[in-house]
């Protein structure tokens, strides 16, 4: 049984349009693992991260916790959820309330769900702060979000998220906002927190080189414009791509190494004529170098290819081979 199962996942913002920002997506996340999904912006990533933690009702599909759809969960089956599926933000400077201190940020998780008494709460508050990196003292409690730098707030972000002790985390481009060094000390902090206390995530990114660092031996899944395009092992989807929208991203990172650079295959996309999703066949068809009628006719299914990998595309096998997964640790 999975921790967290998204079940034919479709949504619309607007009833009345016929565009689905999310169509057909299915991911599971279990016990202890990481799912980190990648694509470009608008492809659906942060509604299906609102869905996840309860925030937005799909317009179709099942979201299941523990095995239980959400949909039918009241009192304390439904508290238990939404104690256990926490989101942290991607923008440390908007997702704090600048009207609260990091002490009132902090303790009204422990409130809400009553998790201590008022006596304790102040220490509770602490040894979050401390298992974050930060300044356990009072002086620091009662700093407002201004007073912080922008990685002092994402881990205040990261604690807010704890103290209600969940299990599995979204993390929705949780690093895209901060530069490089205190990139790597957060996404340590966070796989430490999976280590030290069993947490599992649900990693949103657009960033091919921080999702090798940080889901490295997990899975990783690929949308593009609001489908699933390709899952697979964290290695063998960077290693050896079976969908041509994957390639395309893993050829656009640079390699700090003009050889591989001109050996490598180069993708020249077509041109997009048209914004919406076209209304049958592959939803890259309109940009894909080795499209055909066939692609144009029918939408390919996520199957599976030896084994866990799985590609939307008739034509894995033309996709070029000649990537070097090396370069794209962060």
């Amino acid at each position: 049984m999975s921790l967290l199962s998204l079940d034919h996942i479709r949504h619309r913002y607007d009833k009345k349009s016929s565009q689905n920002v999310l169509n057909n997506v299915s991911v599971s996340i279990e016990q202890n693992d990481i799912l980190a999904l990648v694509g470009e912006s608008g492809c659906g990533k942060t509604t299906l991260g609102k869905i996840a933690v309860g925030l937005v009702k799909p317009s179709e599909g099942v979201v299941s916790f523990k095995g239980s759809d959400i949909s039918g969960l009241k009192g304390s089956g439904y508290h238990n959820y939404r104690r256990g599926v926490q989101l942290v933000h991607q923008d440390p400077y908007a997702s704090l309330n600048p009207t609260q201190s990091i002490y009132e940020t902090l303790s009204a998780g422990l409130i809400r769900h009553k998790l201590c008494s008022r006596r304790d709460r102040r220490d509770r508050v602490k040894d979050f702060l401390k298992t974050v990196g930060l300044d356990p003292t009072d002086d620091f409690l009662h700093r407002y979000p201004h007073q912080l730098s922008g990685g002092q707030r994402q881990r205040v972000g990261v604690a807010r998220a704890l103290v209600v002790q969940p299990q599995l985390i979204v993390a929705d481009e949780a690093v895209s906002m901060l530069d490089v060094s205190m990139r790597v000390s957060i996404l340590d902090l966070l796989l430490q927190l999976k280590e030290d206390r069993g947490l599992s995530y649900l990693f949103i990114t657009h960033d091919f080189g921080v999702v090798r660092y940080f889901a490295e031996g997990y899975r990783i899944g690929v949308l593009y414009f609001g489908a699933l395009v390709e899952e697979g092992s964290c290695a063998e989807l960077i290693e050896r791509p079976l969908h041509p929208y994957t390639y395309t991203l893993l050829s656009a990172v640079p390699i700090p190494d003009p050889r591989w650079n001109r050996s490598r295959t180069p993708v020249v996309l077509r041109n997009l004529d048209d914004t919406a999703m076209p209304a049958q066949g592959c939803p890259f068809v309109q940009r894909c170098p080795f499209s055909d009628q066939h692609c144009r006719e029918e939408t390919p299914p996520l199957r599976s290819f030896d084994g866990q990998h799985k590609s939307a595309c008739f034509h894995p096998d033309r996709i070029p081979s000649n990537l070097r997964s090396a370069s794209y640790a962060t």
